[in-house]
């Protein structure tokens, strides 16, 4: 509750990632030992203004959010999730037209904007509540131009623009009267601010933050890795403020506070490499399963789980990177409950055993040895099994096959072995 007044905020996470590439939408992507949207609805979860999260996802997700959200702990706040629609209007409609009645202030937020500040949402707050309606914002850097056919038309004023992100903020009864009528006049906005513009409405621009970034391409996971590790200093952007003498901290007419510079610094992760190797002999009467693929072949590998040689490799290699072990250690062959299992299943407890710690995953490179089957025809199969599994994308992922020309266990066909290479950040104050 903030001043006798109650807050919601709907978390927009039903894009699907196209830009982004991998086997999951991006927001379901890890960042620092945590999804990209668990860091999001924490930052908000975090807050004591805060009274309900709404979170609206890709209906196919819907059950991962609220098993994720629950073993992060940050289920408390949120109320409801929500499937998503076919537009990002249609989604937020969803959710503002279930916001109860005696919710006063709404605040509208990107799923994959994970390094909103408690500052940052404070503002958003405050000035919602003075003004009606308000968005963060940030100075556009570049010389913005028009063209037409590619040919440069006009050079517009950079002192007036300004990059628009969220939260944006707003009385409840003015958001949900922007959505009716913009689903009466039959038009999409490109954002809750536009429509609420459109109803004459004035909406003001509060304090961005620069490092407030929107994570949509693989440039983006690497600048948000570098404000994880302490690389990039706190940048505050604009402030825009509301006419004078509204009760609001926020700097008057258009004053601009350029953002901090990208320092070198100490850091605040290190980077750890492991090494795994596996082997299984080959037996009559075995499914031969490797990276999560059944393989067409005369025999299996003999196992007490179902013997995928190639996910224990890289098991070992992310349990030996985070030193936490090896998989004998984490999953014993006398333990029943573990008798023909999927090693897909064990991986990903590894990948929550790694969470726990901080970590994640930067690369894996890994390599089956047999002298038969030929493994390249599934090879594209086994990266996208471990990678959905791991909760990366694929281009992280390298599996290749070769043989030992025939010498050897291996070259005899009496087993296959498998070896893999990874590399993980760690976060060096968890």
């Amino acid at each position: 509750m903030y001043n006798d007044k109650k807050i919601a905020v709907i978390i927009a996470a039903a894009g699907s990632g196209k830009r982004m590439g991998g086997g999951i939408p991006k927001q379901y992507g890890m960042l620092g030992g945590m999804s990209i949207l668990g860091r999001t609805v924490k930052a908000f979860a975090d807050r004591e203004e805060v009274d309900w999260i709404t979170i609206v996802t890709n209906e196919d997700y819907m059950d991962r959010c609220r098993k994720e959200l629950k073993r992060l702990g940050l289920m408390r706040k949120v109320k409801e999730i929500l499937p998503g629609g076919q537009e990002r209007q249609d989604s937020i409609y969803q959710a503002v037209r279930r916001i109860p009645e005696d919710v006063d202030l709404v605040l509208v937020h990107d799923g994959v904007r994970p390094f909103v500040s408690g500052e940052l949402i404070r503002r958003t707050i405050k000035a919602a509540e003075s003004c009606g309606a308000a968005v963060a914002a940030v100075p556009v850097k570049d010389t913005v131009k028009m063209a037409e056919e590619n040919v440069l038309t006009k050079t517009l004023d950079r002192k007036r623009l300004y990059a628009v992100q969220t939260p944006q903020g707003f009385r409840r009864e003015l958001l949900v009267s922007a959505y009716h009528e913009a689903y009466r006049g039959n038009y999409y906005g490109t954002d809750d601010a536009f429509l609420v513009e459109k109803t004459g409405e004035k909406v003001y621009l509060v304090k961005g933050d620069y490092n407030n970034i929107k994570i949509t391409t693989i440039e983006d996971i690497l600048f948000g890795e570098a404000i994880l590790s302490g690389q990039v200093e706190e940048g505050i952007g604009v402030a825009a403020g509301p006419p004078a003498g509204t009760d609001t901290d926020m700097d008057k007419g258009m004053n601009i506070s350029f953002d901090k510079a990208v320092t070198s610094g100490s850091g605040g992760e290190e980077i750890r490499v492991g090494t795994g190797y596996d082997v299984h002999r080959l037996v009559q009467d075995r499914k031969l399963i490797l990276g999560g693929v059944e393989i067409p072949f005369e025999k299996g590998l003999l196992g007490h789980s179902d013997a995928d040689v190639l996910t224990h490799a890289i098991m070992d290699a992310l349990l030996g990177a985070a030193a936490l072990g090896d998989i004998g250690r984490h999953f014993p062959d006398n333990d029943e409950s573990y008798r023909d299992i999927s090693s897909l299943l064990l991986l990903k407890r590894v990948k929550e055993l790694l969470a726990e710690r901080g970590c994640s995953i930067g690369n894996i490179d890994a390599v089956v040895i047999a002298q038969r089957p030929k493994i390249a025809p599934y090879i594209g199969q086994m990266i996208s099994q471990v990678a959905k599994t791991l909760e990366i994308e694929e281009h992280r992922i390298n599996i290749k096959g070769t043989t030992t020309e025939r010498l050897g266990f291996c070259g005899r066909e009496e087993g296959i072995a498998a070896q893999a290479s990874v590399l993980i950040r760690r976060r060096n104050n968890l």
